[in-house]
């Protein structure tokens, strides 16, 4: 009889160990399910507090981005681009190998973004690297443009001169 009850004992302890492993699995699943919703939302809430913070920081009135590209250009490497806007340092970069290769395949990098009061403007870009031969070129372009009550995009813009067979250095606007 005490066997019986010892064996009684050990069996309902089995089964309530058994019971509560697969409730706590069920609740596992469902927990797992809640994490994955929450992860969801946090992204989706992310991206539209950036969307804000853009619109705050930059809005259409004021926007201003200057970007760059390489147009056809494989006897030329940038080494870094300084831009200069109205008479103040706007902005540096260098250039890495992998950074140019992306350029050469019609990447376009934004350089600098910012905000700009409607009116006259003066944007300098300083345009450094190195040409097919390994000679040091250094280029400065200058663009005076006029800012209206609406965003502005510019564009440093790198391409091939067949005719010199060098490259060609411009500032173009975004239309």
């Amino acid at each position: 009889m005490k066997a019986t009850r010892s064996f009684v004992t050990i069996v309902l302890c089995m089964v309530s160990l058994f019971i509560s492993n697969s409730v706590m699995a069920a609740n596992q699943a469902g927990l797992d399910a809640s994490i994955e919703e929450l992860k969801a939302e946090v992204v989706e809430l992310n991206q539209e507090l950036f969307e804000l913070e853009e619109q705050l920081l930059y809005p259409a009135t004021t926007s201003f981005a200057v970007y760059v590209s390489m147009e056809s250009v494989d006897n030329f490497h940038v080494n870094s681009i300084k831009l200069n806007l109205d008479e103040q340092d706007a902005t540096s970069y260098l250039y890495s190998q992998q950074q140019v290769k992306a350029l050469r395949r019609g990447g376009i990098q934004k350089l600098y973004s910012g905000n700009l009061k409607p009116g006259l403007h003066k944007l300098i870009a300083e345009i450094q690297g190195k040409d097919a031969d390994g000679r040091i070129l250094k280029r400065s372009v200058l663009a005076e443009f006029g800012k209206a009550r609406s965003s502005k995009y510019l564009e440093v813009k790198i391409s091939h001169n067949a005719k010199q067979n060098r490259p060609d250095f411009a500032i173009v606007e975004w239309k």
